[in-house]
């Protein structure tokens, strides 16, 4: 699904709990804060996993390009060897 699919489920989903509430408008601003106030940590350390695991995938790729590279360089160093 894409995220302007998922965007607008959440603020259909979003727009069908407040009016579920029924109350005057600062009960449900005040519902909204709560709701946001629980969801946007949450939010927050999700992304954060995130980004470590990308951090740690970029740091295995170099890795896995520096091995590649420094394996390529002594095959090449044979390779002349062979050929003189």
């Amino acid at each position: 699904m894409n995220l302007k699919v998922k965007v607008r489920n959440l603020q259909l989903n979003t727009e069908a709990l407040l009016k579920l509430l029924s109350g005057n408008e600062d009960d449900r601003e005040r519902f909204w804060e709560i709701l946001k106030g629980i969801t946007t940590p949450a939010v927050a350390s999700l992304v954060e996993q995130q980004i470590e695991s990308l951090d740690q995938q970029v740091k295995l790729a170099a890795q896995t390009v520096k091995n590649i590279e420094h394996n390529a360089k002594g095959l090449g160093g044979k390779a002349a060897e062979q050929v003189a």
